[in-house]
């Protein structure tokens, strides 16, 4: 090997982040990377890796890709090749955001084809989704005689904790022996050989959660005739304090709070602040007060917890749960909408299991075309008994609202059986107001005469009124109904 050659590998910058909906967290994940951008130049090394999650999001506002540009075009003018793949945070279904840099001759997206620099051969793979690795196709890696093989992933790993894919499978079927493998998506640094490939995590950049205490990194991968060498290198970020208060009595518990959080008075300004309360207490702590007081030290983000323990019934006695019939519960809802006979159909429609999701228009237009076709619009009152099935648990819903005495007959009789006698009375009914709708003018009009005749007379020859006249001859005009009204 002709000289030695030195890759800056970081991973899970998540740029575009605004933790705790605070702009100036947002800042500080730009200016972790910033901070690693500088390094590289500074020490002149010879590419830097990105192993995924360069944004937070798969759609970074305009603002966030052009800080990103910003921050990144120092490397082409030194001549430092940026080489990335593509992280699960950032993943779109066609061009990523890492294509439109390698565009733009900021970047270079690995695959399959290595990218060559020196005696040494990077590959990549982008993030692999957990139901997609059994099924990953290995095929299509081009080989290559460079002494130093190494290869760039954005996946959690065996024997790592949280592992979904195992190292000692993939080396396995990796169709060339990879010196290391260089990952992303772990947020904790982490260096272990598998085999005799070497297998390193460098850490997020910036932290986030607040899981995450030990300090933000990068790694060095140095390759020359000593071998392969991963170091590590810190960064500085804002600080994260972690305040426990443990409440020892019932009196005073603020003051014990405050005591607590003032034991780090020097080292607040500025930072993230996580104060967890324990001890034991019946008293409600009002989470505002403790903020402000945090806030008034000089922190930037304050953040509580509370892990008291808190006696209860629940904690002493057998906590019985029940759960409502979903069915009745929703007939319920709609028994209180009182929605009309073209609402009910639709209700019917949307919830019937049987009615596929692509078929609910065209199944509500067919019913509720037969609705329109039952209905006469010019009768004065009319009423529509729909033909949809009406399902058991609404009828027993309706039959919460009766009487007692009711009840028991439905008990006696079953609900599909008062169900089939309602439904015969509505018939009836029907029927009933159908026959006074089918009586001719003539016949109403003979109807109302015969009260006349048989009334004895005032006069011989009584004179009918002009108004009493336009009254026998008028005929009832037709409703006009609106569409609407029924649905």
């Amino acid at each position: 090997m002709t000289r030695e050659i030195r890759i800056l590998h970081t991973a899970d910058t998540h740029l575009g982040y605004r933790q705790y909906q605070s702009e100036v967290r947002r800042q500080d994940f730009f200016k972790a990377f910033e901070a690693v951008v500088r390094d590289a130049i500074d020490m002149q090394v010879d590419a830097v890796v990105h192993a995924g999650d360069l944004f937070d999001s798969r759609t970074p506002s305009l603002e966030d890709v052009l800080e990103t540009v910003n921050i990144i075009t120092p490397l082409k003018t030194t001549g430092i090749p940026l080489l990335g793949i593509v992280g699960n945070h950032e993943s779109k279904q066609n061009m990523q955001w890492l294509d439109l840099f390698e565009e733009m001759g900021l970047a270079h997206r690995l695959g399959k084809k290595p990218y060559l620099l020196g005696e040494v051969a990077l590959y990549g793979i982008d993030s692999v989704p957990k139901s997609k690795i059994p099924t990953y196709d290995y095929s299509g890696f081009e080989s290559t005689e460079k002494l130093w093989k190494l290869l760039v992933m954005h996946q959690l790993m065996k024997p790592f904790p949280y592992g979904e894919w195992d190292c000692e499978e993939l080396l396995k079927n990796l169709p060339f022996q990879a010196d290391a493998i260089l990952l992303g998506d772990y947020h904790k640094y982490e260096k272990r050989k598998v085999g005799e490939t070497w297998v390193s995590y460098p850490g997020s950049t910036e932290r986030n959660s607040a899981a995450e205490r030990e300090a933000r990194s990068y790694n060095i991968i140095t390759l020359g005739s000593q071998g392969l060498e991963i170091s590590r290198r810190n960064l500085e970020t804002r600080k994260f304090i972690y305040i426990n208060a443990s409440l020892k009595n019932e009196e005073r518990p603020y003051e014990q709070i405050f005591a607590a959080i003032d034991e780090y008075e020097t080292e607040l300004e500025g930072a993230v602040v996580f104060v967890e309360i324990s001890g034991e207490t019946e008293r409600v702590l009002s989470f505002g007060e403790i903020e402000e007081y945090i806030l008034n030290k000089g922190a930037l983000v304050p953040r509580i917890k509370d892990l008291q323990e808190v006696d209860s019934l629940a904690s002493k006695e057998e906590l019985r749960v029940s759960f409502s019939d979903p069915d009745r519960a929703v007939a319920e809802e709609i028994k209180q909408m009182e929605l009309t006979d073209g609402g009910l159909i639709i209700d019917e429609i949307v919830r019937n299991p049987l009615v596929s999701k692509t078929n609910v228009d065209s199944e509500a237009e067919t019913q509720l075309k037969a609705l329109m076709d039952k209905i006469d619009f010019k009768a004065s009152e009319f009423q529509f008994e729909s033909e949809f099935p009406c399902s058991s648990e609404r009828v027993e819903a309706k039959s919460q609202a009766i009487s007692a005495p009711e009840k028991g007959r439905i008990k006696e009789e079953g609900i599909e059986g008062i169900a089939e006698e309602e439904k015969k009375k509505r018939k009836a009914a029907v029927e009933k107001k159908k026959e006074a709708r089918d009586k001719t003018p003539e016949l109403i009009e003979k109807e109302m005469k015969a009260p006349e005749a048989e009334a004895p007379a005032k006069s011989e020859n009584p004179k009918p009124s002009l108004a009493r006249k336009k009254k026998k001859l008028r005929t009832p005009a037709p409703r006009q109904y609106n569409l609407g009204d029924y649905l």
